[in-house]
C-alpha cells in the first residue's frame, strides 16, 4: 500500500511553534500535531498546505522551503509528511476544524502528546533551535 501524502506546516513565533489538537470525531483524537492535511486530487503539496490551513484555522500562509520529511507506519497504513517552513500572511487563528490551537515552546514540545509520526519533525526542531 502506497504512504499517505500529508503536509505540515511548521510555524514558528521566536522560540515558539504552532500546535493544533485534533478534533473527538477524528482518528488519533484528542493528540497534538503540525496544523496541515492530504492532498487532493491534482494538488501540489504547498496547495494543500494553504488549503488546509484557511480550512482549519482561517490563516493565510506563505510556504516556504522544506523543513523535514518524515515516513511512519500506523497500524492502519503508512503515511508520509511533508513540512514545510511557513508564514504567516494574514488572518487571525480560528479554530474551525482543530478541537484547539497552542503556541509551544519548542523546549516544551516533549510534554504534549504528540502523534507519533511527527516525532522527527519534533527532532529537527530540537536540533534547529537556537
Amino acid at each position: 500500500m502506497p504512504p499517505l501524502i500529508v503536509t505540515a506546516a511548521i510555524i514558528c513565533d521566536r522560540h515558539t511553534v504552532l500546535l493544533t489538537r485534533r478534533p473527538e470525531n477524528s482518528r488519533h483524537a484528542g493528540m497534538w500535531e503540525f496544523p496541515g492535511g492530504k492532498l487532493e486530487p491534482e494538488e501540489s503539496p504547498e496547495q494543500a498546505l494553504v488549503r488546509e490551513i484557511k480550512e482549519e484555522l482561517d490563516l493565510q500562509i506563505e510556504v516556504g522551503a522544506i523543513f523535514e520529511v518524515a515516513y511512519y507506519r500506523y497500524a492502519w497504513g503508512p503515511v508520509l509528511i511533508l513540512a514545510y517552513e511557513c508564514r504567516i500572511s494574514s488572518g487571525a487563528i480560528r479554530n474551525l476544524m482543530v478541537a484547539e490551537h497552542r503556541w509551544v515552546s519548542i523546549a516544551d514540545l516533549a510534554s504534549y502528546p504528540i502523534l507519533p509520526a511527527d516525532a522527527p519533525i519534533v527532532a529537527r526542531l530540537y536540533q534547529a533551535r537556537p
